[in-house]
């Protein structure tokens, strides 16, 4: 049985879980050591062998000096120790930056040895679904796996059924010499040089999206819902505005990755199209050793945050140290990603990764063999220097181990947000004991209240079942009963209120549904900051279910508002800026709390898993600008106390005086 209302303190602890080769001199000194590493990868176990080094030398001084106190000449040799690595890790720094300075880029993270192959099994989002794929090492361990173009097609075409529902999705490779292409069905394609090692899309927007996709941008994609009822529940207008992005070149020379010919087969890292496509496409993959692991994202665990099926299997990979090759290359990838994808460098003031990690000492761990240090380092890094509310450290490497116990707290922004949800949430328990109903009159004003946009249920068919009870956790049938009631004969509903002030967002689908339904025309746009490109989408919804899309599918005639607070974030800040820039619906209470990227799923190399602020921004558009929502929009009519906010007899007299 669904629940039909909504607990404030836990809606609010939900919401927070959803937010959440150039200078060759550059060994690494080692975190916590008196010794230098031989390589940049940081071993963990030399520190207790520095330190049983060190306990053998005071034994023997005690040996030979046993009643005599440590030497002058003693103490300056400790004090020279102590300078000489001072001076070996200054020197690291200094050769660091330099390289940063001067352009240089990364090291590379492995000269390409002898071909070897390991046949693994892969799955595609299911535990069941096992089939068979040969991935390629060239790197010294034998650890960092890199996968066949001819098998980059076989991939992609299972992925984009899945996740896309998109059956005529294929991917053709053509070569010659140095060159090899994969081309898209549409002509679209992706070039790799294995002379420059480079990957050249020149549309890479257009190469990503689905055959099935109305759009170039379509982030509503409900062509992709499992229900073939639930899409026929959406209309794109002929009213799209699209602007193609730039070409994009990924140069993997400059992070020290390489391309690989062998004879007349092409090899590219696995994590490269983990990367740039399945993130993007919400399907991302994870290799543990064992298997490849395809996955829906938060497919790992189930709602209760136990490891399903998929997850066990992931975390049945060894526990252990991880090789100097995969070190070195995790690394290097995890700079190349973040540079191109993450979406807010720009305002973050993020140059590249790489100088980022070094300026927050956040490069040493990274590089480490310690699976469990670098976890820890990348959610402080996450948490406190990225600290954007849609970048979080969601489940540690299958080399730490699913019980790993890694430090994930909060930066100073998630922890303002927490306190806003704590005080908003108590304020509305107060006022709701037994926890805030979706729908409610009071008087002459309906109240639809949720916490998150919910996808649509892949069982749910409307038409035939329409919904009977206003369930907040499920958005489009909340709104479905919503005008039910509402346009009911004899109601005495003239004003709307839809509360999103403890809402942190959710799915696009959703967020879609409600605009169309406020607003008749939903329309929302998209800017992706890596290409460039630029998109306005409009979509009209079946709000009455009589198979139409018309005047008659939307509350307009009604007095419309939207209730809106610091925790209105993501989904739950875009809904409220394109009602600032519409003029149809009036904004009530605080300023929304911004979030406008929408999130990035992510898998290091290693197999960490984690989510940023991806590419592609949310926007509205005005006088044909793009225009960003990240700093929020501000009510019409401010509410200062958040009591006020649910007393909901005082707010309709107040609403009522308004106009």
């Amino acid at each position: 049985m669904k629940k039909t209302k909504i607990n404030g303190i836990l809606a609010s602890v939900i919401t927070v879980s959803m937010i959440l080769t150039g200078c060759n001199a550059t060994t690494v000194p080692e975190a916590g050591s008196n010794e230098i590493a031989e390589t940049p990868a940081v071993e963990e176990t030399s520190i207790a062998e520095t330190e049983k080094s060190e306990e053998s030398d005071e034994a023997n001084i005690k040996e030979s000096n046993s009643d005599s106190e440590k030497t002058e000449t003693e103490k300056t040799d400790s004090g020279e120790a102590d300078a000489a690595e001072a001076g070996n890790m200054d020197e690291w720094l200094e050769n660091e930056l330099s390289r940063i300075r001067e352009g240089g880029p990364l090291d590379r993270v492995f000269e390409p040895g002898d071909l070897k192959t390991k046949d693994v099994p892969i799955y595609y989002n299911s535990a069941e679904s096992k089939e068979n794929i040969s991935l390629a090492f060239f790197d010294p361990d034998e650890s960092v796996p890199y996968i066949s173009l001819e098998d980059v097609s076989k991939l992609l075409k299972n992925a984009y059924l899945i996740q896309a529902n998109d059956k005529d999705y294929t991917l053709n490779l053509t070569s010659d010499g140095r060159i090899a292409t994969l081309t898209r069905e549409n002509g679209t394609w992706m070039k790799l040089d294995f002379d420059e090692d480079t990957i050249t899309f020149l549309d890479l927007d257009d190469f990503l999206r689905a055959s099935n996709m109305k759009s170039l941008l379509d982030v509503v994609g409900e062509n992709s819902l499992k229900s073939e009822a639930s899409r026929e529940m959406f209309e794109h207008t002929e009213d799209s505005y699209e602007r193609y992005g730039d070409a994009i070149i990924l140069n993997l020379d400059d992070y020290g990755i390489d391309l690989i010919r062998d004879k007349d087969k092409y090899y590219m890292p696995l994590a490269i199209i983990n990367d740039f496509i399945l993130n993007r496409l919400y399907i991302p993959l994870v290799y543990n050793g064992k298997s490849v692991i395809l996955f829906q994202y938060g497919g790992l665990q189930n709602e209760d945050e136990s490891l399903s099926d998929l997850g066990e299997l992931y975390y049945d990979g060894n526990v252990g140290k991880i090789s100097p090759s995969m070190a070195m290359f995790n690394y290097n990838e995890l700079c190349l990603m973040l540079d191109y994808n993450y979406g807010l460098k720009e305002t973050h003031g993020i140059s590249s990764f790489d100088r980022i990690f070094l300026q927050t000492g956040t490069k040493q761990k990274l590089l480490s063999t310690d699976p469990k240090m670098i976890d820890s380092a990348l959610a402080d890094f996450i948490n406190h220097n990225l600290d954007d509310g849609h970048s979080g450290f969601r489940l540690p490497s299958y080399e730490s181990g699913a019980e790993a116990e890694i430090e994930n707290g909060y930066g100073s922004s998630i922890a303002i947000m927490i306190d806003e949800m704590k005080r908003f949430g108590l304020a509305r328990m107060e006022a709701y004991p037994d926890g805030c109903p979706g729908y409610e009159e009071v008087g002459n004003t309906a109240y639809i209240t949720f916490d998150g946009f919910k996808s649509i249920p892949e069982d749910a068919d409307y038409y035939k079942n329409p919904p009977k009870e206003a369930d907040p956790n499920d958005t489009v049938g909340l709104m479905l009963y919503s005008y039910q009631q509402i346009t009911r004969e004899e109601s005495p509903i003239e004003n709307v209120v839809l509360d999103l002030s403890n809402n942190g967002g959710g799915d696009s689908n959703a967020a879609s549904f409600v605009l169309g339904t406020f607003l008749g025309t939903g329309m929302y746009s998209i800017h992706n900051t890596m290409t460039g490109a630029m998109m306005t989408d409009y979509v009209h919804v079946d709000l009455n279910l009589d198979h139409k899309f018309d005047e008659k599918d939307s509350l307009q005639g009604y007095k419309l508002y939207c209730l809106e607070s610091f925790n209105s974030f993501s989904c739950g800040n875009l809904v409220p800026s394109v009602f600032k820039n519409s003029h149809k619906v009036t904004l009530l209470g605080q300023t929304s709390g911004g979030g406008s990227c929408m999130v990035l799923p992510c898998t290091s190399a290693t197999g960490t898993v984690f989510q940023v602020s991806g590419s592609l921004r949310m926007a509205f558009t005005k006088n044909g600008s793009f225009y960003d929502i990240d700093q929020g929009a501000e009510p019409d009519f401010y509410i200062d106390d958040e009591k006020n906010f649910y007393d909901r007899k005082a707010l309709t007299e107040y609403i009522n005086g308004l106009f």
